[in-house]
């Protein structure tokens, strides 16, 4: 009976001093999760619309979020079959357009205003997962109207939406900021 007792408290012993350890990893885990800072959050730089009734989705994606004052901001679009199945693209001059916008909504630029597009309709096979992409380039202009065509914006915050005329495809705004050298 002593035997059993012993080997009863022992067993006690043993698993209150588990449980201690335990709660005090738990303790150590959750006191490290809370105080730990988290890592500031980047905005996006990939915007994207999914049209699924087409079966296509266009993606405008930039190299960073943060630009010098002056620094070119190239784009990249990406037109892709998200279906199962190949489809006809219909392709026309521009396939890719983007509009950026200042922090008070007013359109500053406008990539398609004041280039000449030969005039073209064709279709190609885009075969399912296939995409089409092609980069376009910010110069940090203004083109709104032919009075500030090629004007330098100023540092601040823009927004800049991407398009795909032919399909009528539009990304939700990617936010820039444009800073001082």
């Amino acid at each position: 009976m002593v035997n059993e007792l012993n080997a009863t408290f022992k067993k006690v012993i043993l698993l209150s001093v588990l449980t201690t350890l335990m709660g005090v990893g738990i303790v150590y885990v959750l006191s490290r999760s809370f105080n730990s800072p988290s890592p500031p959050l980047k905005p996006p730089t990939t915007a994207e619309k999914v049209d699924a009734q087409v079966g296509l989705k266009l993606a405008m994606t930039l190299q960073k979020a943060e630009y010098g004052l002056n620094e070119p901001i190239n784009l990249t679009f990406a037109i892709t079959n998200i279906s199962n199945q190949t489809m006809n693209y219909t392709y026309s001059n521009p396939n890719f357009e983007f509009w950026v916008y200042n922090d008070t909504n007013n359109e500053v630029y406008s990539w398609s205003r004041s280039q000449i597009f030969p005039c073209y309709v064709f279709n190609m096979p885009l075969k399912p997962g296939e995409s089409l992409t092609e980069v376009l380039t910010w110069p940090q202009t203004c083109n709104k109207t032919f009075l500030s065509e090629g004007i330098p914006v100023s540092p601040g915050t823009y927004y800049i939406v991407g398009k795909n005329p032919m399909y009528r495809l539009q990304t939700t705004p990617i936010q820039v900021t444009i800073t001082k050298p």
